[in-house]
């Protein structure tokens, strides 16, 4: 009787790639979009890692399907025994972006990614990237991140050669080798609306044990606002601001820094009003940022300390300008820690969907 063949392993087209990559070690780059294996490509090679005997370290900067941490962060992570899934690990670090995709927090990624690759020391660094592929701030992105690790490997998943545009300048480099193994046939996609929902899940489970905590404009500082950047009115201007820009539009707060006008008020004000004109005019001011107030509810922030290490996420809940007060929903333990209040553009309700985003503009 002849025996049956034994069936190929699932993921056979990855096995040389992960073999030569655990071999020869340094940082290894995965580049990808949605549905072509990132994550499993990245526990692969983690696993195989460990199992060699090197300290492993996983840096996580998909904002959007994020596996460590909470979305619209980046995660770093330690790896010291085999994984069945990358979600099982607690983050070393975290950095905020505010977003759930780059574009528009392109500096912030680059950052962060920096920031916590450092902290990865000597370890065997792989580095799941953020799936951000079409376009000039896409490749503008991924070749600075690969300018700033120096990677040793390259990998780029792909199904129709759309990462070539990316990899084109990365295979020129030396030292660093570019591999582009096939997408195996296990490798199904996924409706988008999967993608929201488990974002949604990640978000609520964040903030499950979550609770307001009230922080005064003397005891934090705003970043990614003009906020807190000036100084405020007069109560007198603030008056003329109110009358001035229409009875629909009530002006709560308001800050000149130089030249720069930051208004908070109830509803838009249209960009080209003669109002509008006029405020300009008669503050002396060459700018004006515009910030709907009801806008900036529930909005994601990133809590920092002194030290400029991220403590946690909170959700904007309130902003009261006369008692000079902002209230975060948090489930950081020790908020009073908190010196930062970094403005993230996304909008997420308690229960973990998601409610908008901030136009570019929108918080100046």
């Amino acid at each position: 009787m002849t025996g049956k063949a034994p069936e190929p392993a699932p993921y056979a087209e990855w096995e040389a790639v992960l073999e030569e990559i655990v071999a020869s070690g340094g940082t290894t780059l995965l580049l990808g979009g949605t549905d072509v294996g990132k994550t499993t490509f990245a526990r692969l090679l983690v696993n195989r890692a460990v199992e060699a005997g090197r300290q492993v370290a996983l840096l996580d900067a998909d904002l959007g399907q994020s596996e460590i941490g909470p979305p619209a962060c980046i995660g770093l992570a330690f790896v010291d025994a085999p994984l069945h899934a990358i979600s099982d690990l607690t983050p070393h670090a975290l950095a905020f972006v505010g977003s759930t995709s780059p574009p528009g927090h392109l500096l912030e990624h680059v950052a962060g990614v920096r920031h916590l690759a450092d902290l990865a020391a000597s370890r065997f660094l792989v580095v799941d990237t953020s799936g951000y592929l079409h376009g000039a701030g896409a490749r503008r992105l991924n070749q600075t991140e690969f300018d700033l690790l120096a990677p040793a490997h390259v990998v780029g998943l792909q199904r129709r050669g759309e990462l070539e545009p990316i990899l084109a300048p990365m295979r020129h480099r030396e030292g660093c080798r570019v591999y582009t193994p096939p997408v195996p046939a296990v490798i199904g996609k996924k409706p988008a609306s999967f993608r929201a929902q488990r974002r949604a899940m990640r978000f609520a489970a964040y903030f499950r044990d979550a609770q307001v905590h009230p922080y005064t404009f003397d005891e934090i500082v705003f970043v990614g606002t003009w906020m807190g950047g000036g100084t405020p009115v007069a109560a007198h201007l603030l008056k003329f601001l109110d009358t001035t820009l229409g009875p629909d539009i009530r002006v709560y707060y308001a800050e000149r820094c130089d030249r720069h006008l930051g208004l908070m008020v109830s509803h838009p004000v249209p960009p080209h009003a003669p109002s509008l004109s006029l405020v300009l005019e008669t503050l002396k001011a060459q700018a004006v940022s515009v910030t709907v107030a009801p806008r900036l509810k529930h909005l994601l922030v990133g809590l920092e300390g002194a030290n400029g290490k991220l403590l946690g996420l909170g959700l904007l809940e309130a902003l009261d300008f006369r008692r000079r007060v902002v209230g975060v929903l948090t489930p950081v333990r020790a908020p009073d820690a908190a010196r930062v209040l970094r403005l993230g553009s996304l909008r997420v309700l308690p229960n973990g969907k998601e409610a908008g985003v901030l136009k570019p503009g929108e918080l100046g």
